[in-house]
């Protein structure tokens, strides 16, 4: 049923923002595997769900479900820390996990629920109606606080990821090339202010505030998706930024990056180390004179990868010459580039070129292409 007081442009602009970032994150999904991180699929969808929440909310549909209004609030309070799991995996960091703390406010967020349960729907929905207008008399003053609250979260989240760690994320920013430096500034800018005003919005009761602040968030994920879209390589630059970023202050400060660099490309390319199928991030490090974790972050830091994925890449792509010569089986191929079994080598060849072995051998130039971004994937941006 349509309430009295229904509100098409919001049930519009934001629904549909909303519903663009879940059909978004279904197609992030969707993408190959191991090409889109679990981290960003999750925070593009639950960046949605809000849009679809703030529909619901402004459109005139929570007074007449004030309850499903009310259980999604705590949820809302995952956004925040989702900023910084999303902003550690650009990093490279894919075993990072958040700590306990951070889930703190989402579990403190569903206490309200009691006392929410305990009114009536017409109660529920006068205090809606009070929270929308900025009511300051207390009870409201706290559910007000709660509902701002995940407004507020995503806030200090996003200034810590910028400004945390010396200002690491200013850092990250200037080291982007130019036309994305721009677009970064100009997005984070632009969400910050937003943000302000929808909060201002809430504590003063005006609704012009955080409407077009909701309204601002759900163009500005048509944008960035636009922007993804005309250039896909912003992500990856991102992330190679936030790890040299990192690299300053790590523990490679005392090495030599580019003769350690050129050292390990010889190793790999001349001396062909990454045929040893035994070969460990341990020994090639004890190899170049570093330890474990410098060779890691020197890897992570200048080609955006992981040792093992840094191995196998170069693993496949010598296997691509040798499968241009008739004479070898596929199975020799795999032995000869360090593979252990024939479903290794078809399982990696086919994660990394995105054909078989055997589909690569009946037209090697079809897949010349994908070759060559292999190759420019393991030169290092020094």
């Amino acid at each position: 049923m349509v309430p009295s007081n229904f509100s098409l442009l919001d049930y519009s602009i934001l629904g549909f923002g909303g519903l663009f970032c879940v059909i978004w994150s279904l197609g992030l999904a969707l993408a190959i595997p191991g090409k889109v991180d679990r981290a960003a699929i999750y925070f593009v969808a639950i960046s949605g769900m809000r849009l679809l929440w703030e529909a619901f909310t402004l459109s005139g549909f929570a007074a007449q479900s004030p309850l499903l209004y009310a259980l999604a609030i705590p949820f809302l309070y995952l956004i925040g820390p989702s900023i910084l799991l999303y902003y550690e995996r650009l990093a490279g960091r894919e075993e990072w996990r958040l700590h306990f703390v951070h889930f703190i406010p989402l579990l403190l967020a569903f206490s309200p629920l009691l006392y929410w349960f305990a009114l009536d729907s017409q109660e529920q929905a006068t205090h809606i109606k009070l929270i929308l207008q900025g009511v300051l008399e207390y009870p409201n003053i706290l559910l007000l606080l709660w509902v701002v609250g995940p407004k507020i979260s995503i806030f200090l989240y996003s200034l810590a990821t910028t400004l945390g760690r010396s200002a690491e994320g200013v850092a990250v920013i200037r080291m982007l090339p130019q036309e994305i430096r721009f677009f970064a500034f100009l997005l984070l800018g632009y969400i910050w202010c937003m943000i302000v005003i929808d909060i201002c919005g809430y504590f003063l009761g005006v609704s012009l505030f955080y409407r077009w602040s909701a309204y601002s968030h759900a163009l500005a994920a048509v944008l960035v998706f636009l922007y993804s879209r005309r250039n896909p390589s912003a992500m990856l630059h991102i992330s190679g930024a936030i790890q040299k970023a990192r690299y300053v202050r790590s523990k490679l400060a005392g090495v030599d990056v580019k003769q350690a660099v050129q050292q390990l490309n010889r190793f790999m390319q001349e001396e062909a180390y990454f045929a040893d199928e035994d070969l460990r991030l341990a020994r090639m490090a004890e190899v170049m004179g570093l330890t474990s974790h410098q060779l890691s972050e020197l890897i992570n830091s200048y080609f955006q990868m992981s040792f093992v994925s840094y191995t196998n890449s170069h693993r496949i792509l010598a296997a691509c010459n040798m499968l241009c010569e008739e004479n070898r089986t596929i199975l020799s191929v795999a032995f000869a580039v360090g593979f252990n079994s024939k479903s290794a080598f078809n399982r990696v060849f086919k994660q990394i070129l995105g054909v078989s072995p055997g589909e690569f051998r009946k037209q090697p130039q079809q897949f010349a292409e994908s070759k060559m971004n292999l190759q420019q994937t393991l030169r290092p941006n020094l």
